[in-house]
């Protein structure tokens, strides 16, 4: 099954990525779902190519973007199908929650990518407010035992998973909702 299209925080994850993507950038979409980064990236003159596990979203995506190129391939299975070292950024938008190795998506970035790449990735924000809110009035349902979400970052423990991954994190901006309760965090690393 295909994830879902028309996610209301795209527009601030792409303006979050414009502000940091170097120009006619080689870019890798690890979990590009339905290709539309992909596209968004194509149509800024970036050459982009997504992957993804699914085949219905990579369905979708190709039907969607003809043009653009995409791949089947778990962010989690290592060696990527990517010329080592030959990108010059590797977007993960809302991916890395939902694996039960995220390691592998940072080691498979960072073989994928030219000394000196950029990662961009996004996943919810857990921060000490938001997750004091949490605890009092939501767990059970934004916990679920059952949920799509098996990983659940604070700032500090993604700083750390990169760290020990061979990068070093340059820009972690937080957006949507309001202060303390963001929606998200979006972070930018560079590939020692």
């Amino acid at each position: 099954m295909p994830p879902p299209c028309g996610d209301p925080l795209a527009s601030a994850r792409l303006a979050l990525l414009r502000r940091v993507l170097p120009a006619g950038a080689r870019v890798l979409d690890a979990g590009c779902g339905t290709g539309d980064l992909v596209a968004n990236l194509a149509a800024d003159g970036h050459q982009a190519v997504g992957m993804d596990v699914s085949a219905g979203a990579l369905e979708l995506a190709a039907e969607r973007h003809p043009d653009c190129s995409f791949l089947r391939h778990s962010v989690e299975e290592l060696p990527w199908p990517a010329e080592r070292r030959s990108y010059d950024a590797v977007v993960s938008f809302e991916v890395i929650e939902h694996l039960l190795r995220p390691r592998r998506l940072l080691e498979g970035a960072r073989d994928a990518l030219r000394p000196g790449g950029g990662l961009a990735l996004t996943t919810p924000y857990h921060g000490p407010l938001k997750n004091l809110a949490l605890a009092a009035f939501a767990f059970d349902r934004h916990f679920a035992v059952e949920g799509d979400h098996v990983r659940f970052f604070s700032d500090r423990a993604l700083r750390r998973l990169l760290d020990e991954t061979g990068f070093t994190v340059d820009n972690v901006r937080h957006f949507g909702r309001i202060w303390g309760v963001w929606a998200g965090v979006f972070v930018w690393a560079r590939r020692r």
